[in-house]
């Protein structure tokens, strides 16, 4: 994953209307939407457990010299063979003071995938060395200190844990700047680094080459993670907006600002991250980020005899056989994570992926207090409307410590015919805001759609996934369009 370089570009519209009404948070959309968009192709092992991680002696010594024979691995109570090892790059475990800053959009714009970083942005944290010193910041009109640079890792995951959503324009590029002279007042560190999580939607693009300079000048080595935008929706050939002749939307200038975004790190020797990855698999990400920077990390990987197991439920243990060793936190990548999910995430941007999303998904994931009911049926044009509507339980969600809800979810349907063969299709992300009090009074959340297909019977399928943390509740439906 280092040094990818997919950057795309297309159109994007948000047609969610949001509004209040008989109690309940609603989200309609009213038009089916699809997209068509290249992007790295995803191939994963669907057994195939990944464990990284750094070891450390009691006194905070590093260690790593161990071999393959040294470690055993354990999933719920049962030894795994280890189908491969790789020991760290850095054979001698030490490096000169290092300061390494996060700089998190919390603009809004990425806040599906939020709880996903931050989670991964912990481990990562754990997994440091004593002598860094970690800052945490964010933006959105204008850098803010989270946490100012500290050796304290439990400050540090404390900024995380407490960082919110700042509504307005994004300035990432004059945040950026403003860190970096920061930084550059530090006369023990020997390096210095940035990881930047964004969507890279900055109107100040242009001035990404005085960014870099800065960078450069200052010592300052930048990883980029290309985050999509929580509110966006991306728009096929199919659509209105790309038919021949049509024009794209003003100011749409989203390649350009990837590319800015990207030239960040690619040009101070950093590395930078986007496609699906990144919030396929953000413990991924910041694994490489962290291996690519210290070279500490040893990776172990087996199989395992349950892929579609709960992470929480696999109770993996590592054993390692040297006196006083341990594991500080371990990045993983587990099939539970890499397969179906995925399928679903990357169907929500990719048109082709759609074709490989299972249709069974009702039989195995119902983790989200969700129930779909189907409304009266409405004649548009030559077809019958098919409205549906998903009801969700904010009591089976995560809160904010506030009691709120932040969250964004995709949500695919599709009609198929008595042979199987898909007729009409949706997708769709949307985001929820829903305070502590609304709550309280017993509002929910409802979202809202509709297909068009010819007089028939069908088997209507969805899938409402969360986005920050995979949670999946799937329906299927046997209906009936009848001719009005």
């Amino acid at each position: 994953m280092r040094h990818l370089k997919a950057v795309f570009s297309v159109p994007s519209a948000w047609c969610a209307l949001l509004f209040w009404a008989l109690g309940f948070f609603c989200i309609t959309a009213a038009s089916q939407s699809s997209s068509q968009i290249e992007g790295p192709n995803i191939r994963v092992d669907v057994n195939l457990a990944t464990l990284k991680f750094m070891v450390k002696e009691t006194d905070g010594r590093l260690l790593n010299h161990l071999n393959q024979g040294h470690f055993r691995v354990f999933e719920g109570g049962a030894l795994q063979e280890i189908v491969f090892f790789e020991p760290p790059r850095n054979t001698e475990g030490e490096m000169g003071p290092l300061r390494l800053a996060f700089l998190i959009d919390m603009s809004g714009s990425t806040l599906a995938t939020r709880a996903e970083e931050l989670a991964a942005a912990g481990t990562f944290l754990d997994s440091l060395h004593d002598f860094t010193e970690v800052g945490i910041f964010g933006f959105s009109d204008k850098l803010m200190r989270l946490q100012d640079f500290t050796s304290t890792r439990s400050l540090a995951q404390k900024a995380l844990t407490e960082s919110g959503e700042h509504l307005g324009p994004t300035a990432l590029y004059d945040s950026l700047n403003a860190l970096i002279l920061r930084m550059k007042d530090s006369p023990r560190a020997t390096q210095n680094v940035v990881i930047l999580i964004s969507d890279g939607m900055d109107n100040a693009y242009r001035i990404a080459p005085q960014s870099i300079s800065l960078a450069q000048r200052n010592h300052v080595v930048i990883y980029t993670v290309l985050v999509p935008s929580a509110g966006q929706l991306y728009i096929s050939s199919s659509s209105p907006l790309s038919q021949p002749g049509a024009s794209p939307p003003a100011g749409d200038d989203r390649e350009a600002k990837e590319l800015a975004f990207a030239s960040l790190s690619l040009r101070t020797n950093g590395g930078h991250f986007s496609g699906f990855e990144t919030i396929l698999n953000f413990d991924q990400v910041m694994a490489q980020i962290n291996d690519d920077v210290f070279g500490n990390l040893y990776s172990i990987g087996y199989y395992t005899d349950d892929p579609y197991r709960r992470k929480e439920d696999r109770n993996i243990q590592v054993e390692i056989a040297f006196p006083k060793a341990y594991i500080p936190a371990r990045f993983e990548t587990l099939p539970e994570r890499s397969t179906v999910k995925q399928e679903v995430i990357a169907a929500l941007f990719d048109d082709d992926a759609l074709d490989r999303v299972p249709n069974n998904l009702h039989l195995t994931f119902r983790e989200i207090g969700a129930d779909l009911d189907l409304l009266p049926q409405e004649r548009q044009g030559g077809q019958i409307g098919l409205p549906f509507r998903i009801k969700i339980s904010p009591f089976s969600l995560q809160k904010t410590e506030k009691g709120d809800i932040r969250t964004g979810f995709g949500v695919i349907a599709r009609l198929l015919d008595q042979q199987g063969e898909e007729v009409a299709r949706l997708r769709e992300i949307f985001r929820v805001n829903l305070e502590a009090k609304d709550i309280r009074a017993g509002r929910g959340i409802i979202y809202t759609n509709k297909l068009f297909a010819p007089p028939g019977v069908y088997a209507l399928k969805v899938a409402l996934l969360e986005m920050a943390t995979w949670n999946m509740t799937a329906f299927e439906r046997n209906v009936r369009i009848r001719a009005r």
